[in-house]
């Protein structure tokens, strides 16, 4: 692990040109719950290397972009393109700053040690589905997953049935979590970056077939921001192949050059 940080540091000082660039800044990001885990873990080296503090705020991309357009202070975004959209179609988005981070696509949960239902068909799905006794999942109003979810019962035909025994929650992060506290037979679905993030449950497999979506996650310097080397150092650092490489082992795939 100590390795690991090092060359994130080491790579960091080849993005920003200087080994320690001593700013002082706070920098505010506002950051998709599909990039918790990795944001988190790498933060600490780019603090470090470049002397400034991370403060961190993470929810479902919809949730951020209301408190972007509520005014609250943020110099980096990392949310989905067309959140993005919305935010620069109120200039709140520094032009030509996005940086495309990854991919990742929805995947099938269960609590750890339970069965695991067949779920490699839409039709094995759709049973497996139908036989939960309880289904939890991303709020749909302001999530990218629950969204992509909700999508997904509404094409099998079985829209009504999941939502009566539906446990919506804030994010997918916050939906596996209760999802590991459930003592019934439970079935949870998101983004494959939170389920791996979570521990207490287990990815079953992705989404089959062409129900699959893959949501890219970008990053975005705000308008507002008063820090933008920093803010821009911060998106290029999340781009570089120590980083990139720790968003592929949290289920990322490459969002190309």
């Amino acid at each position: 692990m100590r390795c690991a940080r090092v060359a994130i540091i080491a790579a960091l000082g080849l993005l920003t040109g200087t080994s320690i660039a001593e700013t002082g800044a706070e920098l505010r990001v506002l950051a998709a719950g599909a990039t918790e885990a990795t944001v988190r873990e790498v933060v600490g080296a780019f603090e470090k290397a470049r002397g400034c503090t991370v403060v961190l705020t993470f929810a479902a991309v919809g949730a951020l972009r209301d408190r972007a357009f509520a005014g609250e202070p943020a110099d980096v975004a990392v949310v989905t393109p067309a959140i993005i959209a919305e935010l620069e179609a109120r200039h709140l988005v520094r032009a030509g700053s996005r940086v495309d981070l990854g991919r990742v696509g929805g995947g099938i949960a269960v609590r750890a040690g339970a069965p695991h239902p067949a779920v490699t068909t839409p039709e094995e799905l759709k049973r497996a589905l139908l036989d939960a006794e309880e289904v939890y999942y991303a709020d749909p109003a302001t999530a990218t997953a629950g969204a992509a979810f909700m999508k997904v019962v509404d094409r099998l035909g079985i829209g009504d049935a999941v939502r009566k025994k539906g446990h919506p929650a804030e994010g997918g992060r916050a939906a596996m979590q209760a999802m590991a506290k459930a003592r019934t037979r439970a079935i949870g679905v998101t983004q494959v970056s939170e389920i791996l993030a979570v521990p207490g449950v287990t990815l079953i497999a992705p989404y089959p077939g062409d129900l699959q979506t893959l949501t890219t996650y970008s990053g975005v310097v705000l308008e507002a921001t008063t820090h933008t080397a920093d803010a821009e150092a911060f998106l290029k650092f999340l781009r570089s192949p120590e980083v990139q490489a720790k968003l592929a082992k949290a289920g990322f795939e490459s969002a190309g050059p």
